[in-house]
This record gives structure tokens, C-alpha cells and sequence, in this order.
């Protein structure tokens, strides 16, 4: 008989230093069926021993904390879906970021899952897939059997991650096993701007993983780097290690958590950080075209809201691109109500805006701009194009990310044809890098600052790295057996 596995989860990295709450509206909705263009490698004689019961999937752009009703509402729904099953599933697969905040709950995904686990029959074997910049309680992984994450930041293993979940999970059901993970937290936080695994130290830290899964009596290591913007007790980097032997999968989860101790002090910038108008004036006095520059501290795709505008001021009040000298690309501001305005300019019409401040007025205020009209584009998240002197300002309706040159050339730009390009983001997705021949990270004010040492934190365990320095740590790994 074919291993009958349930799947559901929500979706989401939450800062909680963020004003902007998640709401439900926030999160695609996928149901049934219409789940598995998720996992498309379950077509794969490889997994041909699973029929896949999708319950709900919940995901959204990273952002604030999820407000409670909505949060509660969510998890409503997957359980009902749950209980609709005309029996109980074989297994489940929690398919989840891992550094979800909800109002008043201090570890989202561990409440999820015990919700799950309630309703599951004893002895149901649970796996789970996570991005590596979850925060993994001792809680979450008690709860489940089988557990593990990405490898790449940025992250194209995302489908290989969901399938070697499942994977792990077929190994543990045909063999009838109960696999022991031992979890080491590590005291050790770094933003994620300092997390890419395509540099150092990350891309020696994950390099040894594949080969540490494949210890005798290991079936899994997991490194997770931990999401810093999360003011939290299970805030940090984590080790995981599943398996059938105890001493083994203890002593792997060590040693990774040792390696990722002693490289601390390595983390670093990917790229040179600087204030706003240094950025921008070392961008336009570079020999190569285009440069990038990441409005860091306010990148919606980690959490922050988007519509500071402490970037945009720096180049409209720029003397070479306000007078047209030089030409860059903002992308973007998010402003309903500005879409709302552009939609009914003609095209080369003069407009005047307040742009940003509505949805962060914490970290940044309204920036009154005029400008053309270039261009508007309809859809689900309308989105249009204005030109204050040599500035193109991507505005859209809701927020959004720009990581590929198709989002661009689709609103008639291309980043090749200007000086510079500043993007709402942190360390550059493939195809902007591809693109970039210069980068700068510009630390903006924001939800998601990179230098963490500025970060007023209530609720981490300390000490931490780099907020405490005079500490000294061992790893210590803690068993669970199911």
C-alpha cells in the first residue's frame, strides 16, 4: 500500500521590528490539488510510493507579524482539512519557512504543528522542510521526526529541499525506523546579508553537509543560520542532525555547530556597505555601468515593509541624476494611493506624489516627488513608472520583489541601459548579480538594519554573537528520540 502523507503549512518569515502586520490576505491560498505544482517531483518513479493528501498551503511575502485572528484563522482551516480525511493520514509533511511570528505566540511553527500532532494518531511520522533561515526550537523539533533545510543562500534548492523531506521520510517508513535528531542552537547571529553560501565563510560551512548526510548511521545535517529581525528566545543559528545512531548524529551535530562557532568572527558584508550618498556617489564615480545598490535596511523580501524612502531621497536630491547627467532605476515604492493617482494620468503629464510612509511611518516619512508619467501597467498589483530627472521610480500597489531583468524589461526599462539600480533587497538574487558590475549594500534605516549590534532586542537568549562578545560556548547536543 502506498504511504498516504497529508501535507499543509503556512508560509512566512515575520520581523516582528516591523510596524506592517501580516494579514491573511497577504498569504496565496492553495488547496487540494492545485498543492502539488509545489512538488512536481513527485511525478518521479522515485516518490511513486506516496499518494499525497494536500490539505491548505498558506504563503506570503516576508513581513510583520501575522495578527493573531488571522494567524488562528489559518490553522483553522488545515485542521478542518485535516479532519475531512476519510482516515488519518500514514504521515504529514509540514512544509513551512520556519521564522513565522504571530501576536502573543512565542513559536509559531511548534504551535502549528501541535495543533497537527493533536489530531494525528500516535506514532504518525512527521517531516519537514524549512528555509535555512528558520528559527528551530527544541520544541518544533521534538515534534517531528525527520527535519531539514536549505543549503543555499540565495536559495535555489528550494524543490530539492521539499523532495529530500520526503525522501527521508519514504527511507524512514520503509525501513521501519525512528530516527534520532540531535539539535545544538548555536549563540550566533548574523544578518542576511552575511549569510550567502556562494561566499565566504558560508559556502564552506554548507559545503560539508551533503557528505555529513551520508555518515554511517546519518541520514540528514541541517545548518540553519536563524533569522535575526525576529526579537525571540529560538532567534539564532541551529544544527540538526537526523539519523539512526545516537552517538553519530550527536557527534555530527557538534562538530557542524563547532565549525559554524569558529567561524564568528568571518562573518561579514558581502559587498562594501555604506550611508546613502556615499553609495550613490561611489556608484556613479565607478568605471563599470550599472551598479547595484541594496536599500538594505528596508528590504520587503526579509521582512520590512518597503516604503521607506530614505534611498529615493538620496537620488532625486542627487545634482547629476536630478539634472539628468546620469540615469538610475528605484525599485520600487509601494503606494496605493499613488497607483490610484497614475492611473488616470496621461502619459508625459506632470504629477506630484507623496510617496512612502504609509505603510512604515516608524523608520521613514512621506517624500513628496513630481516627476513624468512614463508608463502604467494593470494587473493584480498594478504597477507604474514615473521620471524625476535621470530617476525611472517603480510604484506599485502592493509590495513586491525585483530579482529578475524580466521584471524590468516588462515596464520598458533594462538596469543595463542606466548608471545605477538601487533595489529594495539585501544580498543579490542570480539574476541581478549576473547583471551587476558593481554592488554596494546601503544601510538604510528600516525593519531589517543589517548591523545587528544596533538592534534594541528584549527577547534573545544571551548571550549572542555579536551583541556579546566575552563569552565562550561549547556545543552540547540535545537527543531526541521519537
Amino acid at each position: 500500500m502506498p504511504l498516504r502523507v497529508a501535507i499543509a503549512g503556512i508560509h512566512i518569515e515575520s520581523g516582528t521590528f516591523s510596524p506592517l502586520a501580516s494579514l491573511r490576505g497577504d498569504f496565496l491560498t492553495t488547496r487540494g490539488a492545485e498543492m502539488l505544482a509545489r512538488y512536481p517531483f513527485l511525478a518521479d518513479p522515485e516518490f511513486a510510493d506516496i499518494d499525497p493528501l494536500p490539505l491548505v498551503h498558506f504563503r506570503a511575502l516576508p513581513g510583520g507579524c501575522v495578527r493573531r485572528a488571522d494567524y488562528e484563522g489559518m490553522k483553522r482551516d488545515i485542521l478542518d482539512a485535516l479532519a475531512d480525511l476519510s482516515e488519518p493520514p500514514d504521515a504529514f509533511y509540514f512544509d513551512v519557512h520556519g521564522a513565522m511570528a504571530v501576536e502573543g505566540i512565542a513559536d509559531a511553527e511548534a504551535d502549528l504543528l501541535a495543533g497537527f500532532r493533536a489530531m494525528l494518531p500516535a506514532g504518525t511520522l512527521v517531516t519537514c522542510s524549512q528555509d535555512l533561515h528558520g528559527n528551530v526550537s527544541a520544541e518544533l523539533v521534538a515534534m517531528t521526526d525527520l527535519i531539514t533545510a536549505y543549503r543555499t543562500a540565495p536559495h535555489v534548492d528550494v524543490l530539492e529541499t521539499r523532495a529530500r523531506a520526503l525522501r527521508l521520510l519514504l527511507r524512514a517508513w520503509r525501513e521501519e525506523a525512528r530516527p534520532v535528531r540531535a539539535r545544538v542552537g548555536i549563540p550566533v547571529l548574523v544578518s542576511g546579508e552575511m549569510s550567502s553560501t556562494t561566499a565566504e565563510p558560508g559556502a564552506s560551512l554548507y559545503a560539508p553537509l551533503a557528505a555529513e548526510s551520508d555518515l554511517p548511521g546519518v541520514w540528514d545535517a541541517s545548518l540553519w543560520v536563524g533569522y535575526a529581525w525576529a526579537d525571540q528566545s529560538r532567534a539564532m543559528a541551529c544544527a540538526v542532525v537526523t539519523g539512526t545512531d545516537a552517538a553519530a548524529v550527536k557527534r555530527t551535530a557538534e562538530g557542524i555547530a563547532r565549525r559554524y562557532w569558529n567561524a564568528r568572527e568571518r562573518f561579514g558584508f558581502l559587498t562594501e556597505a555604506c550611508a546613502v550618498d556615499d553609495g550613490i556617489r561611489r556608484a556613479l564615480e565607478s568605471p563599470v555601468r550599472p551598479v547595484f545598490l541594496s536599500d538594505a535596511g528596508d528590504n520587503p523580501t526579509a521582512g520590512a515593509a518597503g516604503d521607506v524612502t530614505a534611498a529615493l531621497r538620496g537620488l532625486i536630491e542627487n545634482p547629476d541624476l536630478r539634472e539628468g547627467r546620469a540615469t538610475a532605476i528605484f525599485a520600487s515604492m509601494p503606494d496605493a494611493p499613488a497607483i490610484t493617482v497614475l492611473r488616470a494620468a496621461a502619459p508625459g503629464a506632470t504629477v506630484t506624489l507623496d510617496l512612502g510612509g504609509k505603510l512604515d511611518p516608524v523608520h521613514g516619512s512621506a517624500l513628496t516627488v513630481t516627476g513624468e508619467f512614463v508608463s502604467f501597467h494593470e494587473g493584480a498589483n498594478p504597477e507604474a513608472v514615473i521620471r524625476v530627472g535621470g530617476v525611472r521610480v517603480i510604484v506599485t500597489g502592493k509590495r513586491r520583489p525585483y530579482h529578475l531583468r524580466q521584471d524590468y524589461l516588462r515596464l520598458g526599462l533594462d538596469p543595463l541601459e542606466h548608471d545605477l539600480c538601487v533595489v529594495k533587497i539585501g544580498y543579490l538574487e542570480p539574476e541581478l548579480a549576473a547583471m551587476a558590475r558593481g554592488h554596494f549594500l546601503l544601510l538604510t534605516p528600516g525593519a531589517v538594519p543589517p548591523v545587528l549590534t544596533g538592534i534594541s532586542y528584549q527577547y534573545l537568549r544571551r548571550p549572542i554573537h555579536p551583541l556579546d562578545r566575552d563569552f565562550t560556548w561549547q556545543p552540547e547536543a540535545e537527543l531526541f528520540i521519537s
